[in-house]
């Protein structure tokens, strides 16, 4: 039942201003959805919440709004949708809160009845049926508030709680025959949760089929991330026959019977059990090619608990199970809320959100992190990974939110892939645009990095973080990991970080792990423009500080490295009670310029014949595609500059060098002064790997400049990918 439109006008009239009381909604466990949501007369859930709220927005705000709610439990039956329409202003912010003092969860959970009956073995059964949504199939359930172990071989407690690959490909994993079983080909819903080839990410695998003559296990074909080879290690879960344990439990779809094996002299009728439902708690959507946001709404001192995880991601590394989601998203927050049994991240920061904070939360025992910030583009190098779709989610990424002063601890426990920040691919033009900050954190248990920041990634600042027992599960990391891909990325800055036990585990059949590449910072994949100083790093097995490759305009200095335990100076400014800060502005964090990529068709035209063709690189771990012209048709690929600000630039071409590229490509740079005339050898790079400079050159902001590729003449393939400039001098 709505507000009306009466009492909306009334209560936006009394007070109004800035400095006015808010208007507030009361809600509580105990309230009714057609009472007022008044102190007298709350409301029941946040839903009806939101619908009282969007109807005193539609009226014109003329005051802030503060829908608060009462101590207890609130079990959402589906997310909080909230669209822009539920935006606030800045004068005038929507604010979702606990009252004062008060214990306020809200869970995508439902509790299991207490009608467990014990069973001859042991085993306890409670019946489901009439429970919850009709295809409801959970793979995890807590036990006052403990996530319990779904039937597994091996046990979680053996002294190798592992299966070792001896062989195997994308679609099976072949072990030892004498160790598979029938039961496992007849389970109607069993997993293996196996590291493949490259050891740095895990992937769950529906089992379709076993052979115990042969050992082979077949998997679904989702989620096929690499190759299995001998050695990864796995465990299967989801067969009733591996409920051999206390702690263990085991879900029936066919008889909706869920059986459980509590400790010795316990009834679980005893206990608080609570299984998930929802895989998404708060959906806050704004519409990217409508250019809408959310925007001014903020969540404070809220519980969010019992969400879901799924299976069939397209991106081993970037997982996108949440319990709040940011998309579209402008000045926005959540504060001093907490996070834990969660079935993947806190909160997902998507496409065009900006001007977000995520401050003084905590996240405990989840899936997969604490913050996970992604463009469109889940891969690599490619563009075959999307997750959304469409001409405008190509050309944002979230940029000028600040990460501070949470706690983040006992993460991955679903995905290792995963930490306290991951900073996934942005749009390469966005490279030079300002990033993100990411200060005063304490990151404690953790399966792979602490922070991470993935291709394009630039402008962005990790300050004054406490980072420890990083690279739990996996190896090939670090406690601080940039592999940004690019020499063109506004500066990074890693400053004053206390970094130490970066693991790198890899497990091994004799049930002894090595430590193998878990380091403290890592600078990846020509990662570049970044300064690192002033971090004090101990015990990480694959270096304090590693860079690699092609890295460029790496500033290193002043750090402190130790094998043993050591205490920088600063250590009362480091995580969320710390107070010191380089004051770097994010705003101004950038470079001047930009990259005009082919499909770009506004500022790129063809003519001519080019063909679309696709480059494999690093053992197949990216893909990425260009156009390819000959001297048979001639073509050119011509791109008009945007020129922001009037001054000298640098141009870069993109491109992958090749022994069936021209050595003779025709460039011509219509400039300021004139015309550069360029012969141009692709069969070369540089040291700036995909970059390449080719020259500077001075610019006018509002004309027509372009740099043009030609076919004629050219002695083999010419490259059409793009084309960077960045301002080099006024």
């Amino acid at each position: 039942m709505l507000l009306s439109a009466v009492c909306a006008s009334r209560l936006a009239a009394q007070d109004t201003g800035p400095g006015a009381r808010p208007v507030t909604l009361y809600v509580s466990p105990q309230g009714n959805d057609a009472d007022a949501g008044t102190a007298e007369r709350p409301l029941a859930t946040p839903h009806a919440a939101r619908d009282k709220v969007r109807q005193i927005i539609s009226q014109g705000l003329s005051k802030s709004v503060e829908i608060l709610f009462a101590a207890g439990t609130y079990t959402l039956e589906s997310p909080l949708e909230l669209r822009p329409e539920d935006s606030g202003s800045e004068k005038f912010p929507i604010t979702w809160k606990a009252a004062p003092g008060a214990k306020v969860v809200w869970s995508g959970g439902l509790a299991i009845p207490p009608k467990w009956s014990k069973g001859a073995d042991g085993v306890w059964q409670v019946d489901l049926k009439g429970i919850g949504p009709d295809a409801w199939n959970f793979r995890q359930m807590f036990v006052n508030e403990i996530r319990a172990t779904r039937a597994r071989f091996p046990n979680a407690d053996a002294p190798n709680p592992f299966l070792y690959a001896t062989g195997g490909d994308m679609d099976h994993v072949i072990v030892a025959p004498a160790l598979v079983k029938e039961a496992w080909g007849r389970a109607r819903d069993a997993q293996i949760n196996i590291v493949p080839q490259w050891r740095f990410f895990n992937q769950w695998n529906t089992v379709t089929k076993v052979d115990p003559k042969t050992g082979r296990i077949d998997i679904a074909d989702s989620e096929r991330h690499a190759k299995i080879i001998p050695g990864n290690w796995f465990w299967i879960e989801g067969v009733r026959e591996e409920l051999d344990q206390p702690g263990e439990w085991f879900l029936d779809l066919q008889t909706r019977r869920l059986h459980y094996m509590p400790a010795p002299g316990v009834d679980p009728n005893t206990l608080h059990i609570v299984a998930p439902v929802l895989n998404r708690l708060v959906n806050a959507q704004g519409d990217v090619n409508a250019g809408t946001h959310v925007q001014h709404v903020h969540f404070a001192g809220i519980d969010f608990r019992h969400t879901t995880f799924t299976l069939g991601h397209i991106e081993a590394r970037v997982h996108t199970d949440t319990a709040v989601m940011f998309e579209n998203t402008l000045d926005c927050s959540i504060r001093n809320c907490h996070f834990e049994n969660i079935g993947g991240y806190a909160l997902w920061l998507h496409l065009d959100s900006r001007r977000n904070r995520f401050d003084r939360n905590s996240v405990r025992h989840s899936g997969g992190g604490g913050v996970l910030v992604t463009g469109a583009r889940l891969s690599y190098m490619d563009d075959t990974k999307i997750y959304t779709p469409g001409e405008a989610a190509a050309k944002v990424a979230p940029i000028l939110n600040e990460i501070t002063r949470n706690t983040v601890e006992h993460c991955g426990k679903i995905r290792y892939y995963g930490g306290g920040v991951h900073l996934d691919s942005r749009p390469f033009p966005m490279s030079m645009e300002p990033g993100n900050l990411i200060a005063h954190n304490y990151f404690n248990d953790l399966s792979r990095n602490g922070v991470f920041a993935f291709r394009n990634q630039g402008g962005n600042v990790v300050e004054y973080n406490h980072i420890h027992n990083a690279m739990q599960t996996t190896i090939d990391g670090a406690c601080i990991h940039f592999a940004t891909m690019n020499h063109l990325n506004a500066p990074n800055f890693i400053l004053n970080n206390w970094l130490y036990d970066a693991w790198g585990y890899e497990q091994k059949p004799d049930g002894k792990p090595i430590r193998k590449l878990g380091n403290g910072i890592f600078l990846d994949w020509d990662t570049s423009n970044t300064t690192v100083r002033d971090n004090w790093i101990y015990n990480s097995v694959g270096g304090a500080i590693k860079p690699i490759w092609k890295n460029q305009m790496l500033v290193i200095e002043n750090n402190r490295e130790s094998a043993t335990r050591i205490v920088p100076p600063f250590v009362n400014e480091l995580g969320p009670e710390g107070m010191a800060t380089h004051a770097i502005d994010l705003a101004s964090n950038r470079l001047t310029g930009g990259v005009v990529h082919y499909r770009d068709s506004k500022h790129v035209t063809t003519t001519g014949t080019w063909n679309s063709q696709t480059a494999t690189g690093m053992w197949g771990l990216f893909r990425f595609n260009f156009l390819v012209g000959t001297s048979a048709i001639p073509s050119e690929a011509i791109y008009t500059l945007p020129i922001p600000a009037d001054g000298t630039y640098q141009i870069s071409l993109l491109y992958k060098p090749g022994n069936d590229c021209a050595t003779n490509v025709p460039v011509i740079i219509d400039h300021a002064d004139g015309k550069a005339k360029l012969t141009w050898n692709m069969r070369k790079g540089s040291e700036h790997g995909f970059s390449v400079p080719v020259g500077t050159y001075r610019f006018n902001a509002g004309k027509r400049h372009t740099v043009t590729l030609s076919t004629t003449h050219a002695d083999g393939n010419v490259i059409a990918d793009g084309v960077a400039f960045v301002k080099a001098a006024d």
